[in-house]
């Protein structure tokens, strides 16, 4: 059923201002929240479709991207969240997908608050705080039109033993969730953003906000692993307050068509952001991904590493963003973007950056594309080695470096996903 009239437009979708007042309404939505909403309708009107000139949208097409159906509302939740994977019986789970989101009795019992954004008593100043409308076109059109949110509340001096597991859904035709994290002071906890399903023809447009308290320690990872044929823009961003410790973890595995768009604010002195990620491609899969470290206060730290793998024709792009503003002295950044080929049709472009506005930082960046060292396959082959064996080795060192960086029990869930999208490739 759709939910939201999207007018029939090459590119940019035209989003009707009386089928998204209707959609409140049927929602039982609170006039705060629907005059949010038309505010950013009012924003998305008035941005024009990405261009390739564009810097940030010069490797992928926003075409891609687009809803090209009605929005729709996501399917209705599903009863076994489990389903397709093992896990334990005492994972804390929400399950985000269609009306109020499920969660897990172990999520419960750890003291999690999770509640629709829509709910009342939702407050809405964290809404857009961190990812404006005027963020960009994507932005504004999940402000306006968001289908699915929550907002997961880990209260004052929460201390998580395990991840909480939040999973995304994609649905048929267009899916929009949106997702506040707020980590008060004190808190010790793994967030896992897992987005899911899709297929041929589905869309999906998310937005993450994240809210790290002063003295706060939270792990923050994006799985996206959608099914073959699924295009999606996801933009996450990150406050981090005074002392604040932020590890966010990302890994592009699915889909046909990715944008990320990845960023952090370390606003408060002592604030410490890392990023780790790994992109895998293989056929003509294409992910493009955008980081952003703003230091915004003084004295501090933050770290980037990020490998892309690609066989086949996939593509991979990356553009990485360090600044430092003028009133962030004794700062230090580092970012790493290296990138493996395993064919002579697959290809990545890297662009680290640099914006440094003030004096007395530490500030560095690196970045390669290689395809595989034919000397070290000679090697391993020489040892007895299979050629696709070989190769699959060659790829598990190069990662290596990253992969130690997770911690547990993480490494171990993305050790095994990356082990299964080695098995298929040849030498």
């Amino acid at each position: 059923m759709a939910d939201v009239a999207l007018l029939s437009a090459p590119g940019k979708p035209v989003l009707a201002a009386e089928a998204l007042r209707d959609f409140a309404r049927r929602r039982g939505e609170s006039a705060p929240l629907l005059a949010a909403r038309l505010a950013a309708l009012e924003v998305y009107a008035a941005c024009a479709s990405p261009d390739r000139v564009r810097h940030l949208w010069r490797f992928t097409d926003p075409a891609l991207l687009w809803p090209a159906s009605p929005l729709v509302a996501a399917a209705a939740p599903d009863p076994a969240p489990t389903r397709g994977r093992a896990r334990d019986d005492d994972e804390a789970v929400v399950w985000l997908a269609g009306g109020a989101p499920l969660l897990s009795a172990a999520a419960a019992d750890a003291g999690i608050q999770v509640a629709p954004l829509a709910a009342a008593g939702v407050e809405l100043d964290r809404l857009g705080a961190a990812v404006p409308a005027a963020h960009g076109p994507f932005e504004a059109l999940n402000a306006a039109a968001w289908c699915d949110g929550a907002l997961v509340r880990l209260p004052r001096r929460t201390i998580l033993a395990r991840p909480l597991r939040v999973v995304v859904p994609a649905a048929a035709g267009t899916t929009l969730p949106r997702l506040l994290i707020v980590a008060e002071a004190g808190v010790e906890a793994m967030v896992i953003e897992e987005h899911v399903g899709g297929g041929d023809d589905a869309r999906v447009v998310g937005v993450s906000e994240l809210f790290v308290a002063p003295g706060a320690r939270l792990r923050h990872v994006l799985l996206q692993r959608w099914a073959a044929g699924t295009a999606g823009h996801l933009t996450t961003r990150a406050i981090l307050e005074r002392d604040a410790d932020l590890l966010t973890v990302v890994a592009a595995l699915g889909g046909a068509v990715a944008k990320l768009d990845l960023g952090a604010v370390l606003a408060g002195e002592g604030a410490r952001s890392r990023m780790v990620g790994v992109a895998l491609g293989q056929g003509r899969q294409h992910h493009d991904i955008h980081t952003l470290h703003r230091h915004a206060a003084g004295h501090t730290r933050s770290n980037l590493d990020i490998k892309a793998v690609l066989s086949g024709r996939a593509r991979s792009a990356y553009t990485g963003l360090i600044r430092i503003e003028a009133g962030a002295p004794h700062s230090e950044a580092y970012q790493e973007n290296r990138n493996l080929l395993l064919s002579d049709r697959c290809r990545a472009d890297t662009i680290p950056e640099l914006e440094i506005l003030t004096d007395e930082v530490s500030c560095s960046h690196g970045a390669t594309v290689s395809p595989v060292d034919p000397e070290q396959l000679f090697y391993l082959r020489s040892r007895g080695l299979a050629p696709a064996e070989a190769v699959r080795l060659v790829v598990r060192g190069f990662l290596e470096p990253t992969l130690c960086q997770l911690p547990e029990p993480l490494r171990g869930d993305v050790e095994a996903l990356v082990t299964d999208r080695l098995a298929g490739l040849g030498g």
